[in-house]
């Protein structure tokens, strides 16, 4: 009973951190990047939807390139159920970042100046309206070209 008592403390001490991501860093950074259209973007810690997905891409990585034809098709997924989703290209030259952000389309934010930090490419954050972040993850997750949508999408925690 007792040690029984101490796991469920356990748990709930982890469930109760877990849901307290308020402190600083857990927010994207308010910074504006232009955009594929030559536009100056809104920040990225404004998100239009109750959910936003940012991905950050790189033009030399091949999980990146490899990836982009299931990354656009997520984006409609995710925009048909209400989550937004942003690409951010960067980590390159900006001839090369115009290239790529060609593919993901006008809106297309583009980091000349690594102003997001990631930890590597492709990186995905999951964030809320007012831009803390609920999901960081690096990397494409496990077999995530032969899942359905809706399987990458849950992989995010996203509907």
């Amino acid at each position: 009973m007792r040690r029984g008592l101490k796991i469920l403390f356990a748990l709930c001490a982890g469930l109760l951190t877990a849901c307290a991501r308020s402190g600083e860093g857990d927010r994207l950074p308010d910074v504006r990047l232009p955009t594929y259209a030559a536009q100056q973007s809104s920040s990225l810690s404004a998100c239009g939807a109750r959910k936003c997905l940012t991905v950050y891409v790189a033009p030399w990585c091949h999980y990146c390139r490899e990836s982009t034809p299931m990354l656009l098709a997520l984006r409609d997924y995710l925009g048909q159920r209400g989550v937004e989703t942003r690409f951010v290209v960067g980590k390159d030259a900006l001839t090369a970042l115009r290239d790529y952000a060609r593919v993901f389309g006008p809106g297309t934010m583009l980091d000349v100046h690594d102003a997001l930090e990631v930890g590597g490419v492709p990186h995905f954050l999951v964030s809320d309206d007012r831009g803390f972040i609920l999901k960081e993850i690096s990397g494409i997750p496990a077999g995530a070209t032969d899942l359905s949508l809706e399987e990458v999408a849950a992989s995010f925690g996203l509907p």
